[in-house]
């Protein structure tokens, strides 16, 4: 494994920053990952299984799955995080796309998690959304423009401008450095356009990234931040636990 390039935060360059702190995996994550890698599985419903019971039981299932992921959000807050990194393929859909998915977008809809659905739409309803709190979409997968489709069909709100893409485009890729590994790259660049656009300055330790990927997830907490490892059997009672019971308050 090459080096760890140490990337600032706070710059306010056009060039993706240096993040400074790096430093080496902590106990706290290994013990996170295991004590959820055993947790009992839980159905992770996709968008169309939500829709299958009947009308009453359905409007009392959607409110209290917005209620956890309510929470979910305020506990975030609580814990000091201000980004919330959110991987794409296997993360924020139950499936990978293989980064050239050739059907329509309308096609991914049955995809999305039913868990991220209701964290992503609770996000965007938080008064801190784009203020205190702000919300990244991470990922290897060259179809920035599909992505950014699928949040404005899933959640219909203009709110989803806000949220911050960054994918591994010809022209992102063509700028990227060998040294950075993982989604670090991904994460500067997003943290230099909320400190040159938005005027906002994201620490290390204040980025909680969610991704399937053991080795993005390691990277990622050697340079500082918070990380959980999303399995299939992610569930909002799952990154409740995580959010109040295992997530470090700094």
């Amino acid at each position: 494994m090459s080096r760890l390039t140490k990337i600032s935060l706070s710059s306010q360059t056009s060039s993706p920053p240096i993040i400074p702190n790096k430093r080496s995996q902590s106990s706290t994550s290994l013990i996170s990952l295991m004590r959820l890698k055993n947790q009992p599985r839980r159905s992770n419903a996709s968008l169309s299984d939500r829709n299958s019971s009947p009308r009453i039981s359905t409007s009392k299932y959607n409110s209290e799955q917005r209620g956890k992921a309510r929470d979910i959000v305020l506990g975030i807050q609580q814990k000091n995080i201000k980004l919330v990194a959110i991987d794409f393929d296997n993360t924020f859909l139950s499936i990978h796309t293989g980064g050239y998915y050739q059907g329509t977008v309308d096609s991914l809809l049955e995809h999305i998690r039913s868990t991220f659905y209701y964290l992503i739409q609770e996000l965007l309803d938080s008064s801190a959304f784009g203020h205190a709190l702000h919300v990244c979409i991470v990922s290897f997968s060259s179809q920035e423009q599909l992505i950014r489709k699928l949040l404005q069909l899933a959640f219909k709100t203009s709110k989803t401008d806000r949220i911050i893409i960054r994918c591994n485009t010809p022209e992102f890729v063509a700028h990227m450095n060998d040294d950075f590994l993982g989604k670090e790259y991904h994460l500067s660049s997003v943290v230099t356009e909320l400190s040159t656009r938005r005027h906002k300055t994201i620490k290390p330790n204040e980025i909680l990234l969610l991704d399937d990927d053991v080795h993005n997830i390691l990277i990622a907490e050697e340079f500082g931040h918070r990380v959980l490892e999303i399995r299939d059997e992610i569930s909002l009672d799952i990154l409740k636990d995580f959010v109040f019971n295992l997530l470090s308050d700094s």
